[in-house]
């Protein structure tokens, strides 16, 4: 656990996937990363969609070669169309690398661009892998919440989208109400009293049912263990997070896993939110309420 005081690293992809780069390259990134991402090489197109269809939490990494006749090109355009949501970061390396190649590559689809020709420090691409992946996985998220709603014809009010969004961004460190109310640009007992005036759950719950999807799409990634997955969310103890997931859905961690995190924590969460179909028209003294939890109860 980090200590008191201590800025907080942001979370790596379990795997982190290095094509045709450079030996120089590849030994910083194992620096960057450290321990907290396997490093996994591959040289061809084959090896990494082997890859990429076992890992699950992944971010790839590319070269920006200048030579548009390399076989890198034509095997990369046909990983991107396979794998379209994995998210890519290309690294740009002096004499190897030109503006025209990165045009093109990003024709083809990235994530991010490291420039390497004023050299590379370790904890700037950290942070750079960092930022890809986080902003990757929210969207992951938020595409997951949309499509089962969407099952169900329920949507998400617009309201309550709002502030699961601005909790998601800031899901991997404790989020108490007043945090939630400052991101919403509001005094905590206002955002309180809107939560109520609207049918809503407490702000705390909802910050709360945010890390829990985080937590969830962690728990989906076979090679992250329960106190991994806590340390990287800011838990006390991994006992808290069982704590927090057997509150809100009744199963553990290990009941999760095998029946899909991801997909039984946004069922629990749509269930117990009720998102009606037609939200503005809904009488929101109707809606049921989830049962307020003690505020030490939820991180």
């Amino acid at each position: 656990m980090a200590s008191p005081g201590t800025p907080r690293r942001q979370p790596l992809p379990a795997t982190l996937l290095v094509w045709a780069l450079p030996d120089s390259v590849v030994a910083l990134l194992r620096e960057a990363v450290g321990r907290d991402s396997q490093l996994v090489v591959v040289r061809n197109g084959g090896t990494a969609t082997d890859s990429m269809r076992r890992a699950g939490s992944l971010c790839l990494v590319v070269p920006v070669l200048r030579d548009r006749f390399d076989p890198f090109w034509t095997e990369y355009t046909v990983v991107r169309e396979r794998f379209p949501n994995v998210p890519v970061v290309a690294v740009a390396t002096p004499g190897v690398s030109s503006m025209q190649a990165v045009v093109r590559l990003s024709q083809l689809g990235i994530s991010d661009l490291i420039d390497g020709n004023e050299g590379l420090r370790p904890d700037e691409v950290r942070a750079a892998l960092a930022k890809v992946y986080n902003d990757t996985t929210m969207q992951r998220i938020w595409a997951a919440l949309e499509a089962t709603c969407e099952e169900s014809g329920a949507r998400c009010p617009d309201d309550l989208a709002t502030m699961l969004r601005r909790a998601l961004r800031y899901a991997h460190e404790p989020l108490p109400a007043s945090k939630l109310a400052a991101l919403m640009q509001m005094h905590e007992r206002t955002l309180r009293k809107y939560c109520e005036s609207r049918g809503l759950p407490s702000p705390q719950i909802i910050a709360g049912w945010a890390r829990l999807l985080v937590a969830a799409l962690y728990l989906d990634d076979p090679g992250r263990s329960i106190a991994s997955i806590a340390d990287l969310l800011a838990y006390p103890t991994p006992g808290a997070l069982r704590k927090q997931i057997l509150r809100y859905t009744t199963h553990s961690p290990r009941q999760l896993r095998t029946q899909g995190a991801m997909t039984v924590v946004l069922h629990e969460l749509k269930q117990s939110l009720q998102m009606p179909a037609t939200p503005e028209a809904a009488d929101t003294a109707a809606r049921p309420r989830l049962v307020l939890l003690r505020s030490e109860d939820v991180a």
